[in-house]
């Protein structure tokens, strides 16, 4: 049985490293942090996945999120600080002499309104930014990957993608909270904060987790590991946080007008100078063909985090330079969608879930947000439901990332899949563009271009 369970191993790898066509791209400068290269070669990568090194795949999560959050000593700003979101790209695209400086503004996570526009978060100051490094900026203006005459013409016959990002593209989605002055009292701000997992049909949105922090926004201390108030109202030295412990800064009088047109009617307006706090942030880098896959979320225990984050993922960014608040995130990741890994078409959807999810961004997801009748794992021939956002994997979410362009400009791909094995060539991408798992491209369509 060894001898079969290796050989097995072996022809995994070797399809893996064979059929992952990721490439470097020309002239990239590759990042050195610390000891550790960026981006790795995909051989290195798809080794860890074969041979379910999580250890290294908790350790390559942790340089990215240090390269994310490094200052980039240029303008002083936290590094993915200095990225293009699709507007800003946009706005490149149409105005390529000027090349017009524009601000990042804040907006809804899309993913609330896919397939079910009622679906909205129960926390009207989550918003989010979107950005692009680099390298996937160059990628989308050299592509003119947001407008939808280039992407008609990149879809033909039954299945069609985009051209791939380049193997040094990183893309993310930071999540903030917005301290309005009508949240503070007595200079405390509090907020929900995440105590692992629960699976209600409906979701397990904020309004259920029944857990909070308290972030004092005026003394200058920190609170390097601390405990959840699960009364939300018994403010205590363990509880008790500080603008120091967050990834934070001040909006400016144009994103504090994008919070404002978010929100609703009747909810206080946010102003020039209020706090943005970093709760959250979805990564992910185009260093395999299937992307890696990193999410963040602020904990007050970072050593000892909820599920889906994990002690053993705590454990592996010693030695890893945070700098500041930022060793105060736990961390998921999803290198495969589930485990053992399978192929890029003809796998089998059977084995162990690999859950990775964001609680500020997916918890909320009941059953009807998910293809339920597919959205399972077999394993040992008993079928394991993924139908909820608590039990859902990035790379498989982000896969479906597919329109038809030859139908409507508006959303029209699959709906969202939770955990499960979904190939290549699966039904779901018949007669769509697949949009190498960009759901940023989809929900930035240009359609006048």
């Amino acid at each position: 049985m060894k001898i079969f369970t290796l050989l097995g191993t072996l022809f995994l790898l070797f399809f893996l490293v064979s059929c992952d066509k990721t490439e470097k791209s020309k002239g990239y400068e590759a990042v050195v942090i610390d000891s550790y290269e960026y981006p790795s070669d995909s051989i290195t990568i798809n080794k860890w996945i074969a041979n379910d090194n999580f250890k290294a795949m908790y350790k390559h999560g942790w340089y990215i999120w240090q390269h994310l959050t490094n200052i980039d000593t240029t303008n002083q700003k936290l590094r993915y600080q200095t990225w293009s979101s699709p507007a800003q790209i946009i706005d490149k695209l149409k105005q390529p002499i000027k090349n017009k400086k524009t601000e990042i503004l804040f907006e809804k996570p899309h993913q609330l309104s896919h397939h079910n526009p009622e679906l909205i978060t129960d926390d009207l100051s989550i918003v989010v930014t979107v950005g692009y490094n680099k390298a996937s900026e160059k990628y989308a203006i050299d592509n003119k990957i947001f407008y939808l005459s280039s992407l008609k013409g990149m879809q033909e016959g039954n299945y069609s993608s985009i051209p791939e990002f380049p193997s040094n593209a990183i893309n993310i989605k930071p999540v903030y909270k917005i301290i309005t002055s009508d949240k503070i009292y007595d200079g405390i701000y509090t907020m929900d904060s995440w105590n692992g997992p629960k699976y209600y049909d409906d979701g397990y949105p904020q309004t259920k987790w029944k857990s909070c922090i308290h972030v004092n926004i005026n003394e200058n201390k920190s609170n390097p590991n601390g405990n959840l108030d699960y009364d939300c109202n018994n403010v205590n030295e363990e509880n008790m946080f500080y603008l120091n412990d967050f990834i934070h800064y001040k909006i400016s009088k144009k994103q504090a007008k994008s919070y404002n047109t978010q929100i609703k009617k009747g909810a206080e307006k946010a102003k020039e100078g209020d706090i943005a706090l970093l709760v959250a942030m979805h990564v992910t880098t185009k260093e395999i063909k299937r992307w890696t896959w990193q999410t963040y979320w602020w904990s007050p225990t970072p050593l000892v985090p909820k599920t889906p984050s994990s002690n053993a993922i705590a454990s592996s960014k010693n030695g890893i330079k945070l700098q500041g608040a930022a060793s105060h995130y736990a961390m998921a990741v999803a290198y495969s969608m589930i485990t053992p890994s399978q192929p890029y078409i003809n796998g089998k959807n059977e084995g162990s879930p690999l859950i990775a999810f964001n609680p500020y961004l997916e918890a909320h997801f009941g059953k009807k947000t998910f293809s339920g009748t597919n959205s399972y794992v077999m394993n040992n021939g008993k079928k394991i439901a993924t139908d909820l956002g608590v039990s859902s994997n990035c790379m498989s979410c982000h896969i479906a990332a597919a329109v038809d362009t030859k139908k409507s400009s508006n959303f029209n791909g699959p709906k969202y899949q939770g955990d499960k094995y979904i190939s290549y060539k699966d039904s779901i991408f018949k007669n769509r563009l697949m949009l190498d798992f960009a759901w940023s491209i989809q929900g930035n369509i240009v359609t006048d271009k």
